[in-house]
């Protein structure tokens, strides 16, 4: 068989999934909810699944609308992913064909890379600075006739840091050509949101998850906000099933029964990454804050022996790639795994000094 070549000269992306036992381990590598959703999804699943309707086709209904309704927008400017790598696939396959470019910050999310390959496109990487502010000017200049697609992630993982807004409209106005992908998987963890811009600019594309602070990553759902004509375009890719249905339930209970998920999104933004931050402040120890659920932490001696000795407590966190190798990636637990990892982390900080 012949591969296509953009395939064969790839890579696999494989994060570090083995070994994660939530049993076993205090997972803070993988930016996922401490807690599971509410009582109230697990009810729903529990329905739809006694009512024997596994043997029929995904039937949405009103969902769209629904959502529409959280979001602030109409139905017809939402599409549903299984998940939102499926949304940055059926984008960028939309935009890009070989010979042109998508031009995004660096470090960012790796599946942006991983589709631009597939697809045989240019990929060009702006650095972010050493104090990891949206590299505005250099995205600008790297911006060139070949560009289709221009990514914002807002907040960027891994940085935490954002793009003010101003200077996501002032892409948005200088290359109305170029689609100005806004990620804002973390929007409720931060409840800023350029969509506010949308009728203004038929170029703004946002893409959301219920990965995060709804805390259904094992169901896999996302969903792109833009223009009606652009959705219509990415209906051509998407598959009409590509959802499941149990995604759907639990997405639909979730926006139903918000006060958990909110009550949870308060706690870890407003009592515990104060707590964290003041907890490196005080330890000396560096540190990125961001402004989501996670934040870079930059150990003495290098992040290899902290992150090895955290496993072997039992707590497992992320270690970076270049140029961030020196760092490792924390998310927000409850305030006692917290104060657990604190504790931790002080006697490894105490034994390295």
């Amino acid at each position: 068989m012949r591969i296509r070549s953009a395939i064969a000269n790839m890579g696999i992306y494989k994060p570090p999934l083995e070994g994660r036992n939530p049993k076993e381990y205090l997972l803070m590598d993988f930016n996922e909810s401490p807690e599971p959703p509410p009582p109230s999804v697990g009810r729903a699943l529990q329905d739809y699944l006694v009512e024997g309707n596994l043997h029929v086709y995904p039937h949405y209904g009103s969902f769209c609308e629904e959502l529409g309704q959280y979001v602030g927008v109409s139905a017809a400017q939402l599409l549903l992913t299984n998940g939102s790598d499926q949304g940055i696939d059926v984008i960028l396959r939309s935009m890009l064909d070989p010979g042109t470019n998508l031009v995004i910050a660096i470090p960012g999310f790796t599946m942006f890379k991983q589709t631009v390959d597939t697809i045989g496109a240019d990929f060009i990487g702006v650095p972010y600075p050493a104090d990891f502010a949206f590299p505005y000017e250099k995205v600008r200049q790297a911006v060139n006739l070949n560009t289709r697609v221009i990514v914002v992630i807002n907040p960027n993982n891994p940085t935490g840091t954002s793009a003010p807004l101003e200077q996501v409209e002032a892409l948005l106005k200088e290359f109305p050509d170029c689609a100005v992908l806004v990620d804002e998987a973390y929007y409720e963890f931060t409840g800023q949101t350029c969509l506010h811009l949308l009728n203004q600019y038929p170029n703004l594309v946002v893409l959301r998850t219920f990965s995060k602070a709804f805390a259904i990553p094992a169901l896999r759902l996302g969903y792109v906000v833009a223009k009606e004509e652009f959705i219509n375009e990415l209906l051509k890719i998407r598959g009409p099933y590509d959802v499941n249905m149990a995604a759907i339930v639990a997405a639909r209970a979730l926006l139903q029964d918000p006060q958990p998920w909110k009550e949870l999104v308060r706690h870890l933004m407003k009592e515990v990454k104060p707590t964290l931050e003041n907890f490196f402040q005080e330890n000396e120890i560096k540190f990125y804050p961001g402004e989501a659920n996670f934040m870079l932490v930059e150990p003495k001696g290098g992040a290899g022996l902290a992150v090895n000795y955290l496993k072997d407590q039992g707590i497992l966190v992320r270690p970076m790639r270049p140029p961030l190798e020196k760092c490792f990636r924390i998310n927000m637990r409850s305030i006692g795994e917290t104060e657990k990892f604190m504790s931790v982390f002080k006697s490894y900080q105490q034994r390295k000094d």
